[in-house]
């Protein structure tokens, strides 16, 4: 079978033309991609949580962006890079205050959430009411 010169033509023109949606179909799922991942409805970083040692936690409550987070007392210290200070554990309630006299509650109250500690459990929830 021998191919003449217009069925060439014929064969690079679909060839284009599914070049085209495939990259269109591309296009698309990147698109998609980049919503799923976008920060819509979200603030932007917080200038106050850019600095100091409690960034690790104001980028995993950014990050993870939910309603209600609850985490304890071994996996803050997972996230933060070291040990909370023994006022976290021997007077919680008022190391885990809602007061922006705290430097290290700006890491959550900037981002719209407040702290609840649970003494029993040894752990935070951290619920946003802002955004």
């Amino acid at each position: 079978m021998q191919l003449e010169f217009a069925d060439f033509v014929k064969l690079y023109n679909r060839i284009d033309e599914l070049e085209k949606r495939v990259a269109h179909l591309e296009e698309k799922m990147n698109e998609q991609q980049t919503e799923n991942l976008s920060y819509a409805g979200r603030p932007a970083f917080p200038v106050e949580c850019s600095n100091g040692k409690y960034r690790a936690l104001s980028e995993f409550l950014y990050e993870s962006w939910e309603k209600r987070i609850v985490i304890s007392y071994e996996k803050l210290e997972d996230i933060l890079g070291f040990a909370l200070p023994a006022t976290a554990y021997n007077i919680p309630h008022s190391y885990w205050a809602n007061t922006e006299y705290h430097p290290y509650a700006k890491s959550w109250l900037a981002l719209g959430y407040k702290a609840k500690v649970d003494v029993k459990n040894k752990n935070v929830t951290f619920e946003r009411n802002l955004y």
